[in-house]
């Protein structure tokens, strides 16, 4: 029933993904899409998925969306040209001052640097090695100043 073609191989294969890894029905796809005022042809999401039709860029954003996955969406097209894909979280919209959120992030920051210096202490749980419970520390620390960083783009993008 039609011939794959010699080109598509990175949207095959992240589809296959999506779907080996239960996060793309096509069904579910198809009906997500028209709920959306986006109505497609299931017979056309199968041929993407078979190889047998090219998938529309445009579609990216949509299956990401619809998947949650956009690293498995978009990571096929962004590592050949060593890019990768970043969560940046929302920011939340302040009264306080500029000065005093970029203060906040960088004492967040010394707050990651010291549990990355306690974490290295060859009298820590792993010595100079990082043990799994250093890392989610570590992680958390991240994910703080992250947040903190993306409250001061927030407010320098409303002034």
């Amino acid at each position: 029933m039609g011939t794959v073609k010699p080109y598509g191989s990175s949207s095959r294969e992240m589809l296959a993904e999506l779907r080996d890894g239960q996060h793309l029905k096509v069904e579910a796809f198809v009906a997500w899409m028209d709920a959306g005022g986006n109505p497609i042809d299931r017979s056309l999401v199968s041929h993407w998925c078979a190889g047998r039709s090219h998938l529309p860029a445009d579609v990216l954003p949509l299956l990401a969306n619809f998947t949650g996955q956009p690293e498995a969406v978009f990571g096929p097209y962004l590592r050949p040209a060593h890019c990768t894909v970043a969560h940046v979280p929302d920011g939340t919209e302040s009264d306080e001052d500029l000065v005093d959120l970029i203060l906040e992030a960088g004492s967040t920051l010394g707050k990651l640097q010291h549990a990355l210096h306690e974490a290295r202490m060859p009298e820590s749980p792993g010595g100079h090695a990082i043990t799994t419970d250093e890392r989610d520390g570590l992680r958390h620390h991240l994910d703080e100043l992250i947040q903190r960083l993306a409250d001061i783009r927030v407010r320098l993008v409303d002034e």
